[in-house]
């Protein structure tokens, strides 16, 4: 089942991927840098208002979940988070109301809001209910929307603020896959008691959640006010293009093994669990390492075909150090963070997201005025990689999310052999139409032989089965 779960989110977000660097591809030669950049520092409010009010109520669904209190459960989050998108909406027309932000920005950042909420709580319902097939049809239609939705309107206006609404009915509409999957839960009746526990268990991801929305976000809001927004639209383009390709397999790789993991916990606890949260580790570790072989080789082709022309010179310049913030990301949130499932309490996610937002935002004020968009690449490395630390040092030993550290380091060395490997296609000096298929074929044969060797997320046993021979 986790292969065959793994492959079909996997594979939903891999087209979705491709969707959404589709969009990025029209949306960055549609719009200027600065109307991009200007869409970009509008979309991190709606991320942090998000964060901050409308996100906890789904992870604490999915912590507490039991199949007997499911409906009461439903019920229950689908009340709280009307209540907390009324509450968004009352923050931002204070916003307004003291000059803060514009009217009609204000309007767009609640609509944002509303759209993440429906698809990502719809969604949250939906995968731990086991729901693969709808998910995976959230997913892919929310991309073909954005894309059009998002083309049309900067056709037709080419306003920053008329692009968010178009990618917030594109949340709206996406949800209904997974809405009509769980459509009997949403019936089900609301719980003052059942409110209590996911409130008990979810109050530190109200301020986790929006405290790291912030820290996420906090080098954009700096290189807006600092630099300007045509720079930061080049920066946080490449930002997002790595940050998709890295967080799509994290998070197909969350939606399917993270699942199970968390119902193999609630059968047998930590232990029952281990087998398939060390197949998530080799998984992550796979996309990570092969995932930055291949942005290495490929940098100056996937800046050429994914952005615009003004977009190219600062987006070479950071790649390197934005593809280890990525994985550090990646690994962050759909590995280590995921520990809080497996606990009483969320409150160790809380104190990450604190150090993720001291770190990176102290690092953003004394780097970027020196080191302009690389220091702001700096700040966002190495904040991930302190949050990272708080999971690892701060969950103790019954709880530590494992690590098969041998197998982790050979996965590792895989991928720097493949890397030295394509490098020495590079020192042949052959032309494009030959070094590109061979370094693209070193790179696909490589993670495919690593993945079979340790039987990443079941791929080599399902193809075992489906070719009648025995799993390595």
């Amino acid at each position: 089942m986790s292969a065959q779960h793994t492959l079909t989110y996997v594979g939903a977000r891999g087209l979705a991927a491709a969707l959404n660097m589709a969009s990025l591809a029209v949306f960055t030669r549609l719009a200027p840098t600065e109307t991009y950049g200007a869409y970009l520092l509008v979309l991190s409010w709606a991320l942090v208002l998000y964060g901050a009010t409308c996100q906890w109520p789904k992870f604490s669904f999915f912590a507490l979940y039991d199949e007997a209190r499911a409906g009461v459960q439903a019920g229950t989050v689908l009340r709280l988070l009307a209540v907390m998108i009324g509450l968004a909406a009352l923050a931002a027309s204070v916003a307004a109301a003291l000059g803060l932000v514009e009217p009609r920005a204000a309007a767009a950042i609640v609509a944002a809001v509303f759209g993440m909420t429906a698809f990502e709580g719809s969604a949250e319902i939906a995968r731990t209910r086991l729901e693969v097939r709808a998910v995976a049809l959230s997913i892919v239609l929310r991309a073909v929307l954005v894309l059009g939705l998002g083309s049309a309107a900067l056709l037709a206006t080419g306003d920053p603020v008329h692009l968010l609404l178009a990618t917030a009915l594109a949340n709206v509409l996406a949800a209904l896959p997974a809405c009509l999957a769980i459509a009997p839960l949403l019936r089900g009746a609301g719980s003052l008691a059942e409110a209590g526990r996911l409130l008990a268990y979810g109050w530190p991801l109200v301020l986790s959640f929006g405290t790291a929305a912030l820290a996420q976000t906090i080098d954009r809001f700096v290189i807006g006010g600092s630099i300007g927004t045509r720079e930061l639209g080049a920066y946080g383009a490449v930002a997002d293009v790595l940050r998709q390709s890295f967080v799509v397999f994290g998070d197909g790789i969350a939606l399917s093994l993270i699942s199970l993991a968390k119902r193999d916990a609630r059968a047998g606890g930590m232990a029952a669990a281990r087998p398939v949260l060390e197949d998530a580790a080799r998984a992550l570790t796979l996309v990570a390492g092969f995932g930055a072989v291949f942005f290495l080789a490929f940098d100056d082709l996937v800046v050429g075909v994914l952005l615009g022309p003004d977009y190219r010179e600062t987006a070479l310049s950071v790649i390197p150090i934005l593809v280890a913030a990525s994985i550090l990301l990646m690994v962050r949130s759909y590995y280590f963070g995921h520990v809080i499932y497996f606990a009483p309490s969320s409150r160790l996610d809380a104190v990450a997201s604190a150090a993720l937002l001291v770190t990176t935002g102290g690092l953003c004020a004394l780097l970027i005025p020196r080191f302009g968009l690389v220091g702001a690449a700096l700040a966002v490395a190495i904040g991930q990689g302190v949050a990272c630390l708080v999971f690892v040092l701060g969950a103790g030993p019954r709880l530590r999310m494992p690590l098969p550290l041998a197998d982790l380091g050979l996965i590792a060395l895989a991928a720097l052999a493949c890397w030295a490997a394509v490098e020495g296609v590079d020192a042949l000096g052959l032309g494009g139409g030959v070094a590109i298929p061979a370094k693209l074929g070193l790179i696909a044969l490589a993670a495919g032989a690593t993945a079979w060797r340790f039987d990443v997320a079941g791929v080599a046993g399902l193809a075992a089965r489906l070719g009648g021979r025995s799993a390595p």
